[in-house]
């Protein structure tokens, strides 16, 4: 018994760890109606394509709340740097949104497309 604790025991903890940092591409999925991030973004191009500001304001709102619950199931399992370029990304948008400037909003709602496919791999 001794002996069997004492493999049993490191080795579940490292299964553990090894399943935590793998978990990325599975936890940045949604799981409530709260943090449905990639929709919002695909709904934001959608206002922004229309120009319908107000509805682009409360859609950044939206996102950057989705995507602080996202950050807090995923920190373990992503890099940090790709958290961090995420989230100037969304700063970005909410900029371009309150300046009304459909360029600049399109460029990064498209580089945020590139990094959420790698989020997590």
């Amino acid at each position: 018994m001794k002996k069997f604790m004492l493999y049993a025991i490191p080795w579940s903890f490292i299964l553990i760890f090894i399943a935590i940092m793998l978990s990325g591409s599975f936890l940045k999925q949604p799981i409530s109606e709260e943090d449905r991030l990639l929709e919002a973004m695909k709904s934001l191009e959608t206002s922004i394509n229309h120009l319908d500001w107000e509805k682009a304001e409360e859609e950044v709102d939206y996102i950057q709340t989705a995507w602080d619950k996202i950050v807090f199931r995923v920190q373990f399992s992503v890099e940090r740097e790709n958290m961090m370029q995420v989230d100037e990304t969304i700063s970005r948008i909410k900029g371009g949104v309150k300046a009304q400037d459909k360029n600049i909003i399109m460029e990064e709602i498209y580089y945020f497309y590139t990094l959420w496919d790698h989020l997590g791999k």
